[in-house]
Formats: structure tokens, sequence, C-alpha cells
């Protein structure tokens, strides 16, 4: 048998050799990101700094069309042209920079280091690498243009709007004297803007811009290229309609009252530029200034809590069209109003998160879904299937008294309506995200329960023209809902269409399991995200709030990026920490900071180096470290400030271990706040690894280890032998931290955590910053079983019990695990995303997907259980798609794994015994038989396998290192 093994290896490495002589067919660089824009999914890109990342090509064996392995990028060459004519394809435009053949295997974020760009030009990029096979890739070209790179100097424009009136619909006529080579749009609509040009609005699926910020430090404009809906040699109109959003007073509430100077309001305001290049090159800019006229439009009100009023006898078709007279309203010239940036340092920047969209256009699909065609959710999982548009025909409840409708799945958004009625009569809409039932609580008639809105409305009220199916929809607004009531009497009502609003992005995980219960959590976790992505990370959807709460973004932020490609909206959103962070390195809870503590909860301002730290592990980003490394130095030396003022038995806190399930005891605060802080200085020091600033790693390493000395000191107790009082998330938080529990005390606490759960029938009584800690801290202590368990109950307390309950099964996770216990909750939100920090889990640890930066090689660590016989998992990274895939047979005692993972690229997989002392008896790859227990383990390079050894810490395991490729694995057990 071993000569037979022998035999196959010579193959195998004989295979390898031939494969480097082959002929090859031409690869071309794959999903190809400008400055963090993906060139598929974005038809205008518009650029700050010139970054550039693409993915390697499979390429295939051209006598039996397999797919190659091991392939590496050798050389790029990226060159970049000025675009200089629009309509002459036949002119060679102007090379600014061409790279050569640069001797590299980097593909993600390549700089562009040529002469500065210019601001607001088109240019023409073009990329080609070389692999190792001796392919030369296509050459593929594209193009991008710039923002404004001195925004002060380079608008003319002015503030306008009017404190008269409320000016909310504002509308320029201007001649262009010859044809158009190029025309664009820089604006900020305060608190929001939507563009028409010549009666079409420039783009119907945009929605809330410019995104949400300290708007007395930053002010965020936007860009559209207009080229196309501006005529030469004619009149032209621009038009432009304002909503408030969350420049208003509204959005204050609760905590420390803002300083007078960060107070702002009505009334909406415009600032706009329009830079036109004619036929003949010259340039031709109109700007806001108080020739513009306007009015107050159709939407009477506009408020992101309360919702709109809407009188649609006031709409003028086409009031943004040249040449328009109205005969019914007053149009008043505009007038000059103060700029929203108060601070001396304020600051008007591009908005270069991708922007707030509707569905079917906020969601796009990069998992292999989008190849296959295969979109189906899996069985027995209910709720919309993410991956069908985000569009829902709501379903009539029968026997209401006022007709109630069913999305079927919990979103933030808003309803389109069909209707046919007498001209001034009046619809109303009403949200909620449960309904009454009747009979409890006096309760006679089945309807909407909105007490979890708390103080809001939630409506929407329309006037209507009586036109035969007449269709509303309310204006700078959304709701989070399932269920919508509509008051309107004597009025048809056709259909009831909702759309999901939320910041553009694109699904880039995919994970499944044999759990229901798993699969049903993970659908969850996606609709509880993408309802609280509106270019701010938001807590909730519902109800008053709606805010930057940043504990939330902390705790999710790494299941996020597992899931979805949100890197802009994660930049904006610690642009917008800095933006609050006080002279003394202190944060408050929220960002922008509207609610909450001025100082924050360390488990809330946790979010600043938790969210730079996943941002480079998912995208590889040290410009986003490099330029946040200051402010998070800055809060870590004020928590330590604040604990040596009184020790770590004293750190302060507002809100401790969050949401800990009802009937449950809750952990002392200080160790939460503790763990936290303990946390935080174990970042700086990987942060600083990552900048090599040595300095500061011995510095804080010094720091890191006088702490957790102090935090065994300060909180073990030999009584309950553990920490502090001996609950679960007190003893996870100090297992979760490097070097606290002594080695010799370790196995005790594990112990002492595993009899807890056990006394608690294998539930969790943690809330939300243990429960981001415990399902790593079992599996990774040897519990993995108990944490699959735990994960997969049904009962109170537990994720299932939010879709296994008398009340309503949840299609996205709630604020609380007791939100629907009767005399307990009815306030929680219902849509909720701060505890989807299980979600990492699911990927690090049941897939073993271990992202953490791409600068050595990837780890895949699959974890197996007895409790579940196979996961898939996908994820498309900047470097290209990574998938796992494992599946338990017990009929033979073995394993198969299907992974993928990039070219230009290794891993290191590890196969873990199939149950507890069991042995590897052999190992097949692609139905070739590799390792058999009588063979000695190899370290030849054999058609992409490097190596196999024991793995050198999980007993029994054995561990391969591979380059990039797809594998087909079947590890038997005995």
């Amino acid at each position: 048998m071993a000569s037979v093994f022998l035999s196959t290896l010579f193959i195998l490495f004989l295979s390898s050799s031939i494969y480097a002589r082959l002929p090859y067919t031409s690869p071309r660089p794959r999903h190809v990101r400008i400055d963090h824009h993906d060139v598929d999914t974005h038809s205008d890109i518009v650029v700050e700094t010139p970054i550039f990342s693409w993915s390697i090509d499979d390429e295939k064996c051209p006598y039996n069309g397999t797919l190659l392995r091991g392939i590496q990028q050798i050389a790029y060459r990226l060159t970049v042209a000025q675009k200089l004519s629009f309509y002459s394809p036949k002119q060679t435009p102007l090379v600014i920079y061409d790279s050569g053949r640069v001797l590299s295997d980097l593909n993600t974020n390549v700089l562009y280091n040529g002469s500065a760009l210019t601001s607001d030009t088109r240019y023409i990029y073009s990329i080609q690498y070389w692999s190792s096979t001796g392919a030369a890739s296509e050459i593929i070209t594209g193009e991008f243009r710039t923002a404004l790179f001195n925004p002060k100097n380079e608008l003319t424009a002015s503030w306008i709007g009017s404190r008269q009136i409320n000016m909310n619909e504002l509308r320029r006529e201007f001649d262009v004297p010859q044809s158009i080579l190029s025309a664009t749009v820089f604006m900020s609509g305060m608190g929001y803007g939507t563009l028409y040009i010549n009666g079409i609005n420039v783009d119907p699926s945009r929605r809330f811009d410019p995104g949400w910020t300290t708007y007395t430090q930053r002010v965020l404009y936007v860009s559209y290229d207009i080229t196309q809906f501006l005529k030469g040699q004619s009149t032209n109109c621009i038009g432009v309609q304002l909503g408030l959003g969350f420049y208003t007073n509204e959005q204050w509430g609760g905590g420390v009252p803002p300083p007078a100077s960060e107070v702002f309001g009505p009334p909406p305001r415009l600032l706009l530029q329009v830079n036109i290049v004619l036929n003949d090159h010259t340039t031709m800019n109109i700007s806001t200034d108080t020739t513009w006229l306007g009015r107050e439009g159709a939407h009477r009100k506009d408020s992101i809590y309360m919702g709109t009023f809407y009188d649609t006898r006031a709409e003028r078709y086409n009031w943004s069209t040249a040449g328009f007279k109205d005969p019914y309203s007053l149009w008043l010239n505009a007038s000059l109003i103060e700029s929203p940036l108060s601070s001396p340092t304020g600051q008007l920047t591009y908005q270069s998160m991708d922007p707030i969209r509707i569905s079917p256009y906020a969601l796009h699909i990069a998992t292999s879904a989008s190849q296959t065609g295969y979109r189906l959710m899996p069985p027995g999982v209910n709720g919309g299937n993410v991956m069908n548009g985000g569009i829902f025909n709501a379903t009539p409840i029968p026997n209401q008294q006022v007709p109630t409708y069913d999305v079927t799945q919990n979103i933030a958004g808003y309803c389109t309506l069909t209707i046919t009625g007498r001209k001034g009569m009046t619809v109303s809409t009403r949200h909620a995200e449960l309904l009454d039932k009747p009979g409890e609580d006096g309760i006679q008639y089945q309807g909407l329960n909105s007490a979890n809105y708390q103080i809001i409305t939630a409506s929407d009220d329309f006037i209507i023209q009586g036109n035969p199916h007449e269709i509303l929809e309310p204006m700078f607004t959304y709701h989070g809902f399932r269920y919508i009531s509509i008051y309107a009497n004597y009025i048809n009502i056709e259909s009831v269409v909702c759309s999901a609003i939320h910041s553009e992005t694109t699904l880039i995980g995919n994970f499944t399991s044999s759990s229901l219960v798993l699969n049903q959590i993970q659908h969850n976790i996606l609709w509880s995200q993408l309802s609280n992505i509106m270019s701010i990370i938001t807590d909730c959807s519902q109800r008053q709030e709606r805010r930057g709460w940043l504990g939330d973004a902390a705790l999710s932020v790494d299941v996020a990026l597992f899931n979805f490609d949100l890197y802009g909206l994660y930049v904006n959103s610690l642009r917008n920490i800095a933006d609050v962070q006080h002279a003394d390195g202190s944060i408050p809870d929220t960002a922008p900071f509207s609610v909450g503590g001025y100082v924050a909860d360390p488990s809330w301002a946790h979010a600043y180096p938790e969210i730079t730290w996943r941002i480079y592990q998912h995208y590889n980003d040290t410009a986003t470290v490099k330029e946040h490394y200051i402010g998070i130095q800055g809060w870590v030396d004020y928590l330590t400030s604040r604990a040596q003022q009184g020790g770590l038995a004293n750190m302060y806190f507002a809100y401790g271990d969050w949401e800990t399930p009802v009937h449950y005891p809750v952990t002392n605060s200080s160790l939460v706040s503790a763990f936290s802080y303990l946390s935080d200085v174990q970042t700086m020091i990987t942060l600083s690894k990552v900048l090599n600033n040595q300095t500061n790693v011995d510095k804080y390493s010094k720091l890191y280890n006088q702490l957790a000395t102090e935090f065994h000191t300060t909180f073990y107790n030999s009584q309950v032998n553990g920490y502090a009082e001996g609950y679960q998330t007190a003893n996870v938080l100090a297992l979760r931290l490097p070097n606290v529990v002594p080695e010799n005390l370790r196995a005790s606490i594990i112990k002492s955590l595993v009899d807890n759960i056990a006394t608690n029938n294998n539930h969790s009584t943690t809330g939300i910053v243990g429960t981001a800690a415990l399902f790593p801290v079992l599996t990774e202590a040897g519990y993995h079983d108990l944490a699959v368990t735990i994960a997969t109950q049904t009962t109170y307390p537990s994720f299932g019990y939010m879709f296994n309950n008398d009340v309503q099964n949840a299609t996205t996770n709630w604020e609380t695990y007791h939100a629907l216990i009767k005399g307990v909750g009815g306030t929680d939100s219902l849509n909720h995303h701060m505890f989807n920090s299980i979600g990492a889990w699911f990927y690090r640890y049941l897939a073993g997907i271990q992202l953490n930066g791409f600068n050595e090689d990837f780890i895949i660590h699959p974890r197996l259980t007895t409790l579940l016989t196979n996961v898939d998992a996908e994820v498309h990274t900047i470097k290209g798609s990574i998938f796992v895939a494992w599946q338990r047979h017990t009929n033979d005692n073995t394993v198969t794994y299907n992974v993928t993972i990039p070219h230009s690229f290794y891993s290191i997989i590890t196969f873990e015994p199939m149950k507890p002392a069991a042995r590897c008896v052999s190992i097949e790859e692609s139905g070739i038989v590799i390792w058999q227990q009588s063979s000695s383990l190899f370290e030849t390079n054999v058609n992409g396998i490097l190596w196999l050894r024991p793995d050198s810490i999980i007993e029994g395991a054995i561990s391969a290192r591979i380059a990039g490729g797809s594998y087909q694995w079947k590890v038997q057990w005995n």
C-alpha cells in the first residue's frame, strides 16, 4: 500500500510540474475596486484617494480543463490617463501615470503613485497582471472621476433657503451656449436633498443624502454626473427637493443636553454647484445664490420619526423643467442662509460611503448565488429572502377593523400605495412591528401594537389628487415595521408594495448549516443589520432612537463585515467618532452625539478601536489604522487616567452587561468596563504592531501585563471559584482576556462556567457584552458541543426563543431576549443588531474562517460537533472568494471538506478529530489518497498541497498548508 501511495505522490508531483509549462488562456483581473468601490456594482465612481484592488482569475489546464492551483501573481501594471474628450473614442488619453511592469504579488490596496490628480476630472485606468503560470492577463480598463480636493476654495456656491417659508423646493433656469463635454453637480442639502435636471430625477433610487454627521463639525456633499441630462445650446433647469432628516432638534433626547454651539435645525438649506465643460473646453458654473426661486412643495411635514404629511394637490409635475410657469403657487427668491458648519475646524467633505438606496437597488449579491442563480432560503426559515430584492407585496390580514397588511418580514423602509378616491380625501398609514391579540388586556379587536414605538407616531398622511390608480409614497422618512394599517375611508386600496431601505451594500457572506435554528438566526442577523445601516450604524429602526449607539456598532461589526461589504460605512462611522472625541480623549455614547452619556461607557466607546481593528482584519487596510491611531491612543490613555483614580474595582460604567435576560442576575459592571478597557489596550498593542510602532508596543504591553494582574487580583473570588459573583459573564470575560486567568486556575474557572450553564439548563444568562465572548470562549476551551447546544436552544432565554414563542416568530433579532414576555417587555425593539455577535462565531468557528488581515497564511479551522452534520460558509473577500463546507458521515467515520481560497494566497487548514481521541486513518484529496495511517506525513509541494503535519496544538488533529485554489478533502477517522 505504501508503494501505491508513493506512486500517487509522484504522479501528482509530475502533474504539478507539467502545469508550469502548459499553454495558457488569458485570465483577467476580477472584482476590481477603486477607492474601495467595486466597479461591477458602481457605474459612476468618485475618488478621493486612488487605491486599486483586484483578485486573481482562475486558470484551467488546457489538456483536461481542470482548475489550476497555486497560481501566484508575479507582476502587475497600472496606468492612469486623463480623459480629454467625452465623445471621441479615437482621441488618445493623456497618460499621467504608468507603473510599468512591477514585480510584486500585491493586488490589494495598491496606491496610485503618480502626479497629483486634479479635482472634478475624468480619468481612465488600466490594470494588467502576470501569473506564475506564464499567463499575462487581459488589460481591463475603466473610468473614475475625482471629488473636490479643496471644496472650501473650489465652490463658489452659497447656502440658500428661507426663514419666511418652509422653502423645500428650489429651482433655477440657465442657458448653455454650446454642446457639452461634461457636467458635474456637487450638492449638499440639509438635511436631505433630491436632485432633478430638466424634469428628471437624476437618481431615483437614492434616499436621505447626504448622510448624518455632526453637522457643526463635518457636512457631507454628494456628486452627480449629469452630462446626459443637460442640453447644449438650450435652456436648462435644475430642481432640488429638500427634507430636514436629522438636521433638526428632534434628534436630541435624553442624556446630557448638547452644547448651544451644536444645536441646529430648520430651515432646510441647499448648497449646490454645477461645473460644466463646454465643447470648446471652456467652463461655466451654476451656483446656488439669491437668483434661485423656491416655495413650499407638496410635502408639508417631513420627520424621520413622525413621518410625512404630503398634499398631492400641491404637486407641480413640470416644476423642474425650463419654461415652467406656476399659476397657483408663490415662488420667492431664496435668501442666503448661514452654513451648518459653525466649528472653526468644520469641513465640507465628499460622501465617499455608498448612499442610502431603496430596494431593489440597495443590495447587490456577490456570493455564488449570483452566479448559480440559487437564491432560495434554507428550508424552514421564515421571513423574506434577502436575495430577492427587498420588495414585498404586503398581504391583507382578514377581519380587520382597519385595513391592515402583513409584509411578512420586519424591515426598515416604507410602503407605496396605489389607490383610487376623490380629490381632497385623506389617506393615513400607521406602522408596527407587532399585532395586538384580541381578548388580552381588554383588547377587543386585533390591530397594531405600537407600544415599542414609544413617543413617535411613525405615520404618513396624504391628501389625494383624486386620479385613478393614484400612487402615494412618503418622502424623506422611513419606518421600522412588519405591519401597516391604512386609514382610507371610502377609498379603494388597490395594492400595498413595501420596500426595504438601507445604505447600499453587497452581500458577500453566506452561512448555512444542518440546524434550522442556526439558519434562522443567520437570516435574522442579515435583516437586523440591513435595517440598521442608514449612513450610520443605528441601534433600531422603529422608535425615536435610530441613533449611532457605539455599543451596538462595536458588537456587530465583525459579523457585519463577514456578511456585507461595508467598508465606506464603517470608515465614515470612525470619522463620526473622531468628530465627537473630546480634547481629553474621551468619547460620548453616540456618534454623532445625540443621546446617552457625554463620556461613554467603556464598552460603548470600545467601538473606536474595535471597528478600526476589524476593518484591518477584513480589508487589510492600514490607511484607516493610521488615520485613527492617535485618536484610539487618546481614548486608551483617557481610560488609563480614569482607572488610576479608583482602580479596576471601581471602574466607571453606565450600562455594564446590557440587557442581561430578565429574572437572571447581572454581573459586576465594573468588571465589564474593566474587560473593555483591557481589550482596548490589547487592540492598541495590535495596531501598534501593524504600524511597526515598537515604542508603543512595549509601552502598552507593559501596561496590559499590569492590568491583567490587577484584573485577576481584584475580581477573582475563591469562594465561588470564579470572578466577581461567579456569573457566566464574569467568568467568560476573564477567560476571553489573554493572560488574566492563571494557568493553574484556568481549568477550574472553565469548569465553574460550564457548571453554571448546566445549572441554567444549558442556557446563557449573558447580556450583550457577555454573549459576544461566550461562544468563542466555550469553543476554544474544548466545549464546542456545549456552545452549539446553547446556540440552538429554543426556550427562554435564547436566540431560538425569538422565533419559537406564542406571540410572534421573529424575522429579525430582538433588542432583548425578553422583549415579548408578558409583563416584562413591550417597549423593546424587535429589530436590533447588538446580539448579532453570535454570527461572527458562525464564520470564525463553525466554518473556521479566521480572517486576520491577509498578511500571513490564512487560517481555516472548522470546529466539528456531533450536533451538526454539515456547515457551508462563503465570504467574498477583497482577495477573492473563500468557501468552506464540511459534512460528517457517520456511516464510514469520515468528514468531507470542500475548500476554496483565493489565488496568490496560502492557507493552513486544520482537520480536527471527528470525535475525542479518534485517530486519523487516511486523507484523500480530489479522490486521491495522499496520506494513510501507515505512511509518513509529507512536506512536498504536490498540486498546491505544500505539507501535511500533526497540528501543534490540538491533539490528534492534522494540518495542511495549501496554495490558492479549490480542494475536496475526505478525512477518515477511527
